[in-house]
Parts: structure tokens; C-alpha cells; sequence
């Protein structure tokens, strides 16, 4: 009920900003929903991405390694896949042109096992189309046809339920795997945000969990720079001290003569 609640809000706000309507009325979600919170663990990976079929096990390794979402992934076009750094840069990067948000406009940089999966895709479709161009689509049926995500949706509901997976694991899921390890790896919400391409900061929050051991080299490194600038301060102070040292038995003398 709350999804059909939300997407109604969001039509009204539609309505309004093409002046269909002047004002939105105010609608409240229900309480006690209960969020998909699942997050593949680095054991269920790899059974996960082996006995997955194509094109399916292609888009989990492109959503684990960059947080794409669902929709992001399969409307992937060639065009927009850099598999060689560009100047200044390391690593290879996808630009994503459109999206959810505001801010889903991004480049984000390719791990080496994207890197790699890409390339397959890129040679094994330039084998099939035979010098009559490859579909413009990264993901594409034999006829070059683009994907769905009702499709991917399907074998992953399929994959699922051979293996005896949780029913919240969903294709959302492996974004949020992906987030959640960027959280446990120490990233800021600021950084996760644009990895992300979320709309505020207060939805990358969630994915960042400070431990013990993180707060506490935080305070040690603040301490080391305190103390780096206290020398600092102390040792431009002694750099100065014979100049003025200099200058003042020179003006006593002027006086005495």
C-alpha cells in the first residue's frame, strides 16, 4: 500500500509542476513497513554468480563492483563503457547519463573483474555481428534486442528460489550489498553518495556505520595533527626569536649613542 501510495504522490507532484493542479494534497505513508534490508554474503557470491545464466550473472558482477541500479545496468549503452583510463586517471570508467535522480548523472570507475567482463561482452558481440555493427545496448538478446528488467527479474526470482535464498533477496539487493561493503570498508556517506547517485546524503547515511577502532583513528589522527602543528607554531616561533632579538639590541645602541 505505501508503494501505491508513494507513486501516487509522486504523480500529484507531477500534476502540479505541469500546473495541472495548484496545489498537492498531503498524504502519510502507513507505519510498520518493513524494508528489504539483504545483503549477499561473500559466501553466497560466488555460488550466486556461477550458477547464474546470461545475462543475469553479467549484471551482478556490474552491480556488485559499481552499485548501478537495476535500470541503470540494462539501459547501459556501448558508448558510454571506457574500458582504458582516460588522462589523469587509473582506471577504466562507465558514464551514466540518466537516471533516478538529480544525481544520477555520474561516471563511476570499473574493477578489474567488470573490466574484464565488458571486454568479453564487447569481443563476443563483435564476433556476432559479423561487421554489421554491434547493438548499441551492453546487454542485448542474440537479435539484439535490449534486455528487461522483468526479464532479469524473472531468472533472478528463478536462481533464487533453486538455491533456498531469503524471498528479500531481490535484484535491488545486490546495489545494496554493494553499498553496504563500501560502508564497511571505512567510505564516507559524501563519497557513497556520488557513487551512488542518491538525491540526498541522508540515504547514503544509512550504509555508514563507524566502529569502535574507526572513531578512535579518527581521534588519534586529530591528535597527530594538533601535535604536528604545535611543533609547527614552535618552531616558527624560534625562527623569529633572533631577528627580534637582533633588532632590539640594535635600537638600544642607536639610543645609548
Amino acid at each position: 500500500m505505501n508503494r501505491e501510495l508513494a507513486t501516487l504522490r509522486r504523480a500529484l507532484r507531477l500534476a502540479q509542476e505541469w500546473k495541472v493542479i495548484s496545489r498537492v494534497p498531503r498524504l502519510r505513508l502507513l507505519p510498520g513497513e518493513r524494508n528489504r534490508e539483504f545483503v549477499l554474503s561473500r559466501a553466497q557470491e560466488p555460488r550466486y554468480l556461477e550458477t547464474a545464466p546470461q545475462p543475469l550473472r553479467d549484471v551482478a558482477v556490474l552491480i556488485l563492483d559499481t552499485g548501478l541500479r537495476v535500470g541503470e545496468a540494462v539501459a547501459l549503452e556501448w558508448p558510454d563503457v571506457n574500458l582504458n583510463p582516460i588522462e589523469g586517471a587509473r582506471l577504466g570508467f562507465l558514464r551514466i547519463r540518466r537516471g533516478k535522480s538529480k544525481n544520477s548523472k555520474r561516471n563511476l570507475p570499473l574493477t578489474s573483474r567488470v573490466r574484464e567482463m565488458l571486454s568479453h561482452r564487447f569481443n563476443d558481440a563483435k564476433q556476432a555481428a559479423n561487421g554489421n555493427g554491434i547493438p548499441l545496448r551492453v546487454f542485448s538478446d542474440a537479435e539484439s534486442r535490449p534486455v528487461s528488467v522483468d526479464y532479469l527479474d524473472r531468472a533472478h526470482f528463478a536462481l533464487r528460489k533453486a538455491q533456498g535464498l531469503p524471498r528479500d533477496f531481490v535484484l535491488h539487493s545486490l546495489r545494496h550489498t554493494m553499498l553496504t561493503r563500501l560502508g564497511e570498508s571505512g567510505v564516507d556517506a559524501f563519497t557513497i553518495m556520488r557513487i551512488a547517485g542518491h538525491s540526498t546524503i541522508i540515504v547514503s547515511q544509512r550504509y555508514v556505520h563507524p566502529s569502535l577502532e574507526a572513531v578512535e583513528n579518527a581521534v588519534e589522527r586529530l591528535e597527530a595533527l594538533n601535535q604536528r602543528m604545535a611543533l609547527k607554531a614552535k618552531e616558527s616561533e624560534k625562527r623569529h626569536l633572533p631577528a627580534t632579538v637582533s633588532a632590539t639590541s640594535q635600537a638600544a645602541l642607536a639610543v645609548s649613542r
